[in-house]
């Protein structure tokens, strides 16, 4: 398993691949994960992860040479020198800051095949150069290769980055594709798009749907709770605010729900738990709110799952980018596991609306309607619990990361047994 991230690394790139690597092995599979030894520092640590990993997981790590290993400031002469120079070569990061991880990954998983004899690779982006490392591999080991798609490669993720070698990334899209036995990704949308732009090497039964997930051993119980005169209101948003996902529609909203009812003021606190901008603090601090917003900056995994649980409403603001109805956030499927009420603002008709729906969970809402969102945030504190039916339940299993891994487990049995 080629996968950059992985514990004691944090964030939501890490869950997917940890997930995966906790539950293959209930279905007859021992993963070997080869992820970065240290990584970028810019990357968001979780150390209490570490005790998630099997001990059964056999973990290769390998250095990368990247930018970020290295000062931009002069305070440290050398490592900016080193640093100029990974700007004035600038081509040579391709697609991403971590293609000198390719080489030493291959270099390891050569010597991993001579010594375990494992039966399928699997490679999952971003970043991206973690693709490029698992075709590598298949060409010097000849293992079957699936490649795990957590984002849209050349299409919507552009959105979210500078591409002013998109041409180029792609016909490397399509190279990486030609050497994959089957590929996987977490939105329908993604599939679709990848199968259209397939190459001839592929068919369209080669792409899989296997969505983010939640672990079900962080979220064993549903949660139960309601209104009582003395409980407050807690609203948690879970992730960073910044320009593509601004502060101000959950400004909007909390103002019109208390000029409706000035009376719930005193009973609602709103936790911020991930990275803001100074943009986005400014904006807070002349809000008039700054008083029951509490910051916390980023939290390990260990602490947001509890939010997600203790929160009256978990709230999910989808990033204003022109590919919002087609994205996926993965800690949408967290709050899922957590049972609690979702208020999502974003568009609607969209996959991830329906999703929510689906699951008895989502309160949909537009951002351009602060009063209508306040109506539904009256509503659920109104609510007495979260009643589910049957199939709501049912919908929520196909989320949970035990079952996710059969899937995936099925994969790796039809291509093992070529």
């Amino acid at each position: 398993m080629l996968a950059y991230h992985y514990p004691p690394l944090g964030g939501v790139a890490v869950m997917r691949v940890l997930r995966f690597s906790r539950y293959l092995t209930e279905f007859g599979w021992r993963p070997i994960v080869v992820c970065v030894d240290g990584g970028a520092s810019h990357e968001p640590r979780d150390p209490q992860l570490l005790p998630e990993v099997p001990p059964d997981v056999l973990i290769e790590r390998v250095r990368c040479l990247e930018p970020d290993n290295y000062s931009d400031s002069w305070d440290v002469p050398r490592e900016k020198v080193v640093r100029n120079l990974f700007k004035l070569f600038d081509k040579a990061l391709f697609p991403d800051d971590r293609a000198f991880w390719v080489r030493p990954v291959v270099q390891c998983v050569q010597r991993i095949v001579g010594k375990y004899r494992p039966e399928v690779l699997w490679a999952t982006a971003q970043p991206w150069s973690t693709l490029v490392a698992g075709m590598r591999c298949k060409q010097a080991t000849g293992l079957p290769l699936v490649l795990d798609f957590r984002d849209d490669w050349t299409t919507s993720n552009s959105d979210f980055r500078k591409t002013k070698y998109l041409e180029r990334e792609k016909r490397l899209e399509q190279k990486v594709l030609k050497s994959a036995d089957a590929v996987v990704s977490v939105t329908p949308h993604i599939v679709e798009a990848l199968r259209k732009r397939r190459p001839a090497t592929l068919g369209p039964e080669q792409f899989h749907y296997i969505p983010n997930g939640f672990d079900p051993d962080h979220f064993p119980t549903a949660t139960k709770q309601s209104m009582s005169e003395n409980q407050t209101f807690m609203i948690l948003h879970a992730g960073g605010l910044y320009e593509k996902r601004p502060v101000t529609p959950l400004l909007e909203f909390l103002r019109a729900w208390f000029d409706q009812h000035p009376e719930r003021r005193e009973k609602v606190k709103v936790v911020l738990a991930g990275r803001t901008t100074a943009a986005v603090d400014k904006e807070i601090q002349d809000s008039g709110l700054e008083d029951i917003i509490e910051k916390l900056g980023f939290v390990s995994h260990v602490e947001i799952r509890k939010l997600m649980q203790q929160s009256a409403v978990n709230l999910l603001m989808i990033e204003r980018v022109k590919s919002a109805a087609w994205l996926f956030t993965g800690k949408v499927f967290e709050y899922i596991g957590a049972r609690r009420p979702i208020l999502m603002l974003g568009p609607d008709p969209s996959p991830l609306a329906d999703l929510l729906k689906e699951t008895g969970l989502g309160h949909i809402a537009d951002y351009e309607q602060p009063s209508r969102t306040a109506e539904m945030l009256e509503e659920i504190y109104r609510a007495e619990t979260v009643a589910l039916t049957p199939a709501q339940c049912e919908k929520i299993q196909e989320y949970n990361a035990r079952n996710q891994s059969g899937v995936l487990a099925e994969i790796f049995e039809s291509l093992a047994q070529r």
